[in-house]
């Protein structure tokens, strides 16, 4: 070992705590690390300290430590000679590495190790079975690191699934309960302005539109508003230091689900204890908790910004939001995009619709160009009388709620069930007798396996129905939970006068264009509106049952 020239030795004490590898805070803190070196010290007048090097809060499974690698550069450049630590675990718990520093670097560079509480001093005669002793301790403190990885792995899993919030920071719109950090509650403050996004977004603002109104009323953005709180948080999008709202933080917003009451975590990963790089893990293995805290954006509202995205829809310069009909319209013979086309004529500006396909002469049938204004009355008549359907059929299911129907529906179904259940049973035991009359002789293996596979296929489909007549029954107990949500979605615009892009988002899916003469519509929760209006039609041939049965007739009819 190299000495300075009056044999004494310049060395680095060496501290480390680290909660997360499992280091105990009371028994191992930085302070009771440092009284014993400093105890060890006054026994060894050979050693002077140059200098006390803590890296407070880093795992030992990583050497890349920033006072760790302050004490080699001491080391490199001549001012160090020894090394000292409480333990080989406060040295590092990456037994290959740490094996290399004590066998191999220490000793090329002249460097004495020290690790007081497991006995070694490189500086000493070991013995065989001491030295041998090293690596098998390195080994275990690795292991204890391995094992309480896997413990705070497993347990983090287990929170996530239990729909708690494990992230060091909540979203921007959100905060820690004070009651149960593993909680979020909205942060109104943010909230609002998160609901004003979404907001606009629906309106017809791009992402770029929406942060430059942002900049403009001067909302300070998410990380400003976590540094204005107090929460010392770093964000990975950073990119400069005048930080201001940008088209994707403005995106990253809209199309965060947890706005809507879903919590998914897990989305990322470290392969093992010892790599600390994180992997995108697949949408398969996330975790996903529905209703885990208060929503700030309805479901709806979220579905109509992820569809806005997926439309192939563009700002013009010279506009702030997307045309109305944007993303909306279709070619009705080819399926491509209609476009806008303005015509001046004599000092005036007449704008039409037209195929994109057609506009640039792909010989698309439709080659007819549609007055936008006559297209934009035809839309608003169409919507207005499917609204006011709509609100007819409601009426009707007012009328059929004062009867008993529903009941009578339901208990039909359930006896369809049951027989079709009591079906499945003899089928059952036709196969079990089946398999006696094969041990009996009476049939051959031929017949029996062709009646087996024909009963065991009659099965398959009498469950197949008895889960969809059960679904029907379902159906049926949240019928006016659905009735209420989807028509309400229509109702409330009941007899609007102009047309707008948040009504369309709301109300339309899709508007197919064939020519001036047929333009097709295709609404929202047209599904539902078609089943129920079967619904209302076997409720009317129900009463009209009831009336050749001579049953007492009911207030209203339908």
């Amino acid at each position: 070992m190299n000495t300075n020239q009056n044999g004494i030795y310049a060395a680095d004490a060496y501290y480390r705590l680290s909660k997360e590898d499992g280091d105990k805070v009371e028994s191992d803190s930085i302070v009771n690390q440092k009284a014993l070196v400093r105890e060890f010290l006054k026994t060894h007048p050979d050693i002077q300290i140059h200098n006390e090097k803590v890296d407070d809060g880093y795992s030992g499974v990583n050497f890349e430590r920033p006072a760790f690698q302050e004490m080699l550069e001491d080391i490199k450049s001549g001012k160090v000679n020894c090394v000292i630590v409480k333990d080989l675990s406060r040295f590092g718990r990456n037994y290959i590495e740490a094996g290399r520093y004590i066998e191999k670097i220490f000793p090329y560079l002249g460097v004495r190790f020290i690790a007081i509480n497991d006995h070694i001093d490189t500086a000493s005669d070991m013995s065989a079975s001491e030295e041998m002793l090293i690596p098998f301790k390195n080994l275990i403190n690795d292991a204890y690191c391995r094992d309480i990885s896997i413990k705070v792995r497993s347990h983090l899993d287990i929170k996530r699934k239990n729909g708690q919030f494990v992230s060091s920071f909540a979203p921007y719109g959100y905060k820690k309960s004070s009651e149960n950090k593993n909680h979020l509650v909205v942060d109104e403050k943010a909230a609002a302005v998160v609901r004003q996004i979404f907001q606009w977004k629906i309106e017809g603002m791009s992402g770029s539109r929406i942060a430059d109104k942002l900049n403009a009323l001067g909302i300070p953005t998410p990380l400003e508003y976590k540094h204005m709180n107090g929460e010392n948080l770093q964000c990975g999008f950073q990119k400069k230091a005048d930080l201001s709202w940008m088209a994707n933080g403005v995106n990253r917003i809209l199309k965060n689900e947890i706005y809507t009451g879903v919590l998914i975590q897990g989305k990322t990963s470290t392969p093992n204890y010892k790599v600390r790089k994180r992997t995108k893990k697949a949408e398969k293995d996330w975790i996903r908790c529905e209703d885990s805290h208060k929503a700030i954006i309805s479901k709806e509202d979220f579905q109509l910004v992820k569809e806005s995205f997926a439309a192939d829809t563009r700002v013009a310069p010279e506009e702030q939001t997307l045309h109305l009909f944007s993303g909306f319209v279709k070619c009705g013979w080819c399926g491509g995009n209609m476009t806008r086309k303005t015509v001046p004529v004599k000092g005036k500006k007449y704008v039409y619709l037209v195929c994109v396909e057609n506009k640039h002469k792909n010989g698309c049938l439709n080659n007819k160009a549609i007055s936008m204004k006559k297209f934009e009355k035809t839309v608003l008549k169409v919507i207005n009388l499917h609204i006011e359907n709509i609100l007819e059929l409601d009426q009707m299911m007012k009328i059929v709620k004062r009867i008993p129907y529903s009941g009578y529906l339901s208990e039909k179904l359930q006896g369809m069930i049951l027989d079709k259940e009591a079906q499945i049973q003899k089928k059952r035991q036709y196969i079990r007798d089946l398999y006696e009359d094969y041990k009996e002789r009476i049939i051959d293996e031929e017949e029996y396996l062709e009646l087996k596979e024909a009963f065991r296929t009659g099965i398959l489909i009498l469950e197949k129905e008895v889960e969809e007549l059960k679904d029907e029954v379902r159906g049926l107990a949240e019928e006016k939970k659905s009735r209420m949500h989807w028509m309400e979605q229509f109702l409330q615009h009941r007899g609007f006068q102009e047309l707008s892009r948040k009504l369309l988002l709301r109300l339309v899916e899709e508007i197919r264009v064939y020519d001036k003469n047929r333009i097709e519509i295709k609404f929202r929760f047209q599904s539902e509106y078609e089943n129920m209006c079967r619904y209302v039609k076997s409720a009317g041939d129900y009463i009209e049952g009831e009336k050749e049965n001579g049953t007492k007739e009911p207030e209203e009819s339908v």
